[in-house]
């Protein structure tokens, strides 16, 4: 497809789950990079799977605070931070990856649930720490040039009509339908590890003109069969991402990008296998 001068190129992936990342979904992910070479990278959320900071691990040997007791973190920030960095790492090299790739891309993060469970730990378990445990110390954002949104923000509005946040509904058979209608705005998102497209024509709006909202999940970058994933046991999800020619920098034409299980995607014509 060839690019005219003011055209930009996006890609857009969500829900790696780090540590618990299928490691041939990130590969595969960046060798389309490489031969994309998008002008923007927007992650989805859920990057970081923060599982020791986790409702699920309280009182365990793998919540944060027991599994570094004998580091004493609750009496020195430093250690403390330095710990939660080596948590972190895997999201932290992974982002960075991302800017090697793309050096002069415009890099976005949509911070998801599972990526913001550290601050809500911290708010609960140490306050007085909470605020020096920033996205920057944990995964260097601000220093690789990463603009980024909290999960309790609203959705940032991106290129065109298209915003984009992590996702709030889960709903089966139609979770961005759900934050479409919630919203009221065009909207791609993660969250439900799904691969599902959604759109709705409201003839009224815009003087008579009419407006057609447009909704995008797009699917996950997780191991669903690794132990970190194991809080169901019906995965109905897909692997996948999404790739955007945003014409004359405005209107987002959307491909979906589905990931058959040989590792196998098509992206603008081109067949990319592991």
């Amino acid at each position: 497809m060839t690019q005219a001068k003011n055209d930009l190129k996006w890609m857009l992936s969500s829900d790696q789950q780090f540590p618990y990342q299928d490691d041939k979904m990130i590969e595969l992910w960046f060798k389309v990079m490489k031969w994309f070479k998008p002008d923007v990278v927007d992650y989805l959320g859920d990057t970081d799977d923060q599982a020791c900071y986790s409702k699920y691990t309280e009182g365990k040997p793998t919540e944060f605070l027991k599994a570094y007791k004998n580091d004493d973190v609750t009496n020195d920030l430093e250690l403390m931070i330095k710990d939660m960095r080596i948590e972190a790492s895997g999201a932290r090299e992974f982002y960075a990856k991302t800017r090697k790739i793309a050096p002069k891309a415009q890099l976005f993060s949509a911070l998801g649930n599972h990526d913001i469970r550290i601050f809500d730990y911290l708010d609960k378990k140490i306050p007085e720490y909470a605020k020096h445990v920033t996205p920057e110390a944990l995964w260097s954002l601000d220093s690789l040039g990463y603009d980024y949104i909290y999960y309790d923000s609203l959705p940032r509005r991106r290129f065109g009509d298209i915003h984009v946040h992590h996702g709030m509904s889960i709903a089966a058979g139609g979770a961005v339908r759900k934050d479409m209608e919630d919203m009221q705005v065009s909207l791609i998102r993660g969250h439900s590890h799904r691969i599902a497209s959604h759109m709705v024509t409201y003839e009224l709006r815009n003087n008579g003109e009419g407006e057609t909202l447009r909704g995008y999940e797009i699917g996950h970058m997780c191991d669903e069969k690794g132990p970190g994933m194991k809080y169901t046991q019906h995965h109905d999800w897909q692997k996948g991402f999404a790739i955007a020619h945003i014409e004359n920098g405005n209107y987002p034409h959307i491909q979906m990008i589905h990931v058959s299980p040989d590792y196998t995607c098509v992206v603008d014509g081109k067949k990319f296998t592991l």
